[in-house]
């Protein structure tokens, strides 16, 4: 919105918000409860912590009040929690993955991050277009803005599964250029329209002017492009992940390689505002900012469609490593094998096993984990370990003693229902020497 409008509005968004909370069309099956306080969304591979800085995990709920601090105090928020110790701010592009702007107060999944404020909670991501200014998301309502970095906001850390996160930027080399106007984002399995509604993609750029339509003009909109007829304005969130915020004005805030010829300008997505009748969501190529707008207004729009991972070859590539807490021990002394499995592929991995495998009869148990079964005809232990999305890592301990002399090898194995796109690093093995 413009700048008076966007006061009128804050003022009047003050005065009709209510406690009452929408119902939550972000799917909780998305996410993994990890038992510890933290979540990790299958489709980003992000582990969040369910309470913001300041509050406490209690084991169903956040208790206490989120601290807030000024941006550069927030930059400097780290953590050793859940058994690890690379807690960090998110950047912008991944704090708004959790902002679900079919509720307000809070606009989050309450269910999987109870008792969050409604409040702007701050980004890692300065804004290159203003001094001193830094970007955050209100998880009153959803908008993504920025604002002066002496300004104090609630903080959520976040560790990244995969190894980089998620970027401030769509790089070229994260599409596939489907050479027919269209192109297919790998990690997100959505295939966008190169040019906006009113352009023609001529083999090479869009030609022509973007047309303008009001919310309601815009949701009636149809394409045959690349002969699918399944084309859809995309919702907020969805169009967000196309802002590139290392571009500062007078650039369009987006890969123009990849989608040439973009007019500096709000886009509608499909999401109407759930806290005015008469508002929609929208992504500002301009400035970043995810805002609403009275839906009278006229705006470009970029259609989109959802296409089959598959298509694009995401697979898993499950790993497994395996360490003990000593290689020599005498009789009967205790050890622990710990072994972890890492999905280091593209796509989550769907029924993930470990099976750790020790020698016959003369292994005795003293602990392992309840999800871990034994197999007596292979003397082997069987840990279900459920769904790994790309990047996650999964760790089981068990403790033995041996009733034999010697030196015996000890094997772990990783198998997923998926198909595997590297077995060679599924199994792995170490030596333990048994003394009198």
């Amino acid at each position: 919105m413009h700048t008076a409008t966007r006061i009128i509005f804050n003022a009047l968004f003050l005065l009709v918000l209510s406690v009452n909370s929408f119902a939550q069309n972000t799917p909780t099956s998305d996410f993994t409860d990890n038992g510890d306080g933290t979540v990790t969304h299958k489709k980003t591979g992000l582990t969040w912590m369910r309470c913001a800085l300041g509050q406490t995990w209690t084991g169903t709920t956040c208790s206490g009040t989120a601290k807030t601090y000024t941006y550069a105090t927030a930059k400097k928020q780290t953590a050793n929690f859940a058994g690890y110790s690379d807690w960090r701010l998110p950047n912008i592009a991944e704090l708004q993955t959790i902002a679900e702007r079919d509720n307000y107060n809070p606009a989050i999944n309450t269910e999987l991050f109870p008792n969050t404020a409604s409040n702007s909670f701050w980004s890692s991501s300065p804004n290159v277009d203003a001094y001193g200014g830094a970007w955050y998301v209100n998880f009153s309502y959803g908008r993504v803005s920025h604002y002066l970095k002496v300004s104090a906001y609630p903080v959520r850390l976040v560790r990244a599964s995969q190894p980089f996160g998620i970027g401030l930027a769509s790089l070229s080399t994260d599409f596939i250029d489907n050479k027919d106007g269209s192109v297919t984002h790998q990690s997100t399995c959505l295939m966008w329209q190169r040019c906006s509604v009113g352009q023609t993609w001529n083999g090479s750029t869009c030609s022509g002017s973007a047309s303008t339509y009001t919310f309601a003009a815009a949701q009636r909109l149809t394409s045959r492009l690349a002969d699918y007829n399944d084309w859809r304005m995309p919702t907020a969130s969805e169009l967000a992940r196309l802002v590139d915020y290392t571009k500062r004005y007078p650039e369009s805030t987006i890969n123009t390689t990849l989608f040439p010829n973009t007019p500096s300008n709000v886009f509608w997505s499909s999401s109407p505002s759930v806290s005015y009748s008469d508002s929609a969501w929208n992504v500002d190529f301009d400035s970043g900012y995810v805002d609403d707008y009275y839906r009278s207004g006229a705006f470009p729009v970029r259609l989109v469609r959802a296409s089959q991972c598959l298509v694009i070859g995401l697979k898993p590539d499950l790993a497994t490593t395996l360490s003990a807490s000593t290689d020599r021990v005498q009789l009967k002394q205790n050890l622990t094998y710990t072994a972890t499995v890492t999905n280091q592929g593209t796509g989550e991995a769907s029924n993930a096993t470990l099976i750790f495998y020790f020698p016959p009869r003369w292994t005795n148990t003293v602990s392992k984990p309840v999800d871990c079964e034994t197999d007596t005809t292979s003397y082997s232990y069987r840990c279900h370990l459920g769904t790994l999305a790309a990047g996650i890592s999964a760790s089981r301990a068990i403790t033995v003693n041996f009733a034999q002399r010697g030196a015996t090898s000890i094997g772990s194995l990783a198998l997923t229902d998926s198909t595997d796109s590297d077995k060679s690093n599924n199994l792995s093995r170490l030596i333990t020497s048994i003394t009198p």
